[in-house]
């Protein structure tokens, strides 16, 4: 049987990145993005987890942005 290679996301936010390394997302691996050199951008394994750490950074982010657009 062949092994089916992982799906990978690429990220291209530094900051997102580094919420979804801290919530335990894996990171397979950087590279540097070819539109522009001097930006890396991040690939993780996709997964569940994965797409429930976005969607709940994304909803967070745009709560927060609400709120402080607010005061």
């Amino acid at each position: 049987m062949t092994e089916e290679k992982p799906k990978l996301k690429n990220i291209y936010r530094k900051s997102l990145a580094i919420d979804l390394i801290k919530l335990g997302n894996n990171l397979s691996h950087t590279m540097r993005n070819r539109s522009n050199p001097r930006y890396q951008v991040f690939t993780f394994y996709e997964d569940e987890k994965l797409i429930r750490d976005l969607l709940y950074i994304t909803e967070r982010d745009r709560i927060n942005k609400k709120y402080n657009s607010d005061k």
